[in-house]
């Protein structure tokens, strides 16, 4: 049975103390270290203070070499327009628990600029903040592992170092920058310098604090810096190929969850309705990944798979009535001012929620029945 990552960590970190209280305490070693005896500041004869027990490895360094050596197994270098093995590698990265425990209820994803350094908070942009700053997206850890991360593959190479008040895991990462259009969360050459970005990827890094994976975020030189990549671009989010299936399939629910989860096709009802009336109130303009409003953590509500994120806040949001946000020049209030619409927001949002609430329980049922199953017994040779 997997040992949970917290339990994990505090282990390895005991370990580590009792490994640095040994090496204190070997025979023949000094336990203080050397002092003049004529020192005033000398501690007396058998009271000399202990050494401070200082860790050289943390828990969120333990954690981040474990997750590291996960990815780089789950997502090795293939192909990079191989289908095939990116949704092999999807599989195998929605299994590194270590990962998503980590991750938690959401991860925020997007570009590293250098300005703005590794703290999440400093992606979050204020009126004076410069036009070339970047901004994160937030995403179920689920979604974002089969979608986006599924998008890299890992060399091998890793770092684990301390910036600041943060642990950072610097991973070096190529991009699948082949696939077909349909493969991509969404398409990243709408913005030839973001597609540049993307296809200059050397690394990811991941940002832990206090035992959580708070961001992660893909490492490329300055587009400005390098030869464009256009890839064209019809201006449709989303399309229906020459077989007339949804387009990117990546963002429908059945590339999330499991082929037989019952919930999936309800899921999915609700979401069109929901979608629907998002996009009669123009609710949609903002939350595109164009991102036109620039918004602070960028919630997706234009793809399915996208929107899951925003399950547990959208029914608050919406009884506090607070987007989309009004216009004090033009004298517009924030909200939506039709209250039957308003109403019927709520009681759509509502019903996504637990659609989807119960989507994920089946999933996490279906793990841990998987996990507590007995490993099958070799049959013996003959």
């Amino acid at each position: 049975m997997r040992m949970p990552l917290a339990i994990m960590t505090a282990v390895v970190a005991i370990a580590v103390w009792l490994a640095a209280s040994a090496a204190q305490t070997q025979p023949g070693a000094p336990s203080t270290p050397a002092t003049d005896p004529a020192s005033p500041t000398a501690p007396a004869s058998g009271t000399a203070k202990p050494k401070p027990m200082v860790l050289e490895t943390t828990i969120d360094s333990v954690m981040a070499e474990r997750i590291a050596r996960q990815l780089i197994a789950a997502s090795p270098i293939a192909d990079p327009g191989d289908v095939k093995a990116r949704d092999e590698a999807a599989q195998r990265l929605a299994a590194c628990n270590d990962l998503l425990d980590a991750a938690g209820n959401r991860i925020l994803w997007g570009g590293f600029n250098p300005d703005q350094g590794y703290d999440p908070d400093a992606y979050r942009l204020e009126v004076n903040s410069r036009d070339d700053y970047f901004q994160l997206t937030e995403l179920n850890p689920l979604v974002w592992t089969k979608l986006y991360l599924s998008t890299f593959m890992f060399p091998g190479g890793f770092e684990v170092r301390e910036e600041g008040r943060f642990t950072v895991l610097s991973m070096v990462a190529r991009f699948r920058g082949t696939l077909d259009a349909g493969e991509y969360p969404y398409p990243f050459w709408h913005s030839p310098n973001k597609w540049t970005a993307y296809m200059n990827t050397d690394r990811l890094v991941f940002v832990f604090s206090s035992g959580r994976l708070v961001s992660a975020m893909r490492v490329s030189p300055n587009p400005l810096s390098l030869q464009l990549i256009k890839r064209e671009w019809d201006t449709h989010w989303t399309w229906t190929d020459e077989a007339g299936h949804p387009q990117p399939r990546v963002t429908l629910f059945s590339y999330v969850f499991s082929q037989d989860n019952p919930h999936v096709g309800g899921l999915d009802e609700s979401y069109r309705a929901l979608e629907e009336r998002f996009r009669e109130e123009n609710c949609l303009t903002c939350h595109a990944p164009d991102n036109r409003s620039r918004l602070n953590d960028l919630v997706l509500l234009n793809y399915p798979n996208q929107a899951l994120v925003a399950r547990r806040t959208l029914v608050s949001v919406l009884e506090y009535n607070r987007m989309p946000p009004g216009n004090a020049m033009a004298h517009e209030p924030n909200g939506i001012q039709d209250d039957e619409v308003l109403a019927e927001l709520i009681r759509l949002a509502r019903d996504f929620e637990r659609k989807a609430d119960a989507a994920f329980a089946f999933e996490r049922l279906k793990q841990s029945t998987a996990e507590a199953a007995p490993t099958p017994t070799p049959a013996a040779r003959p």
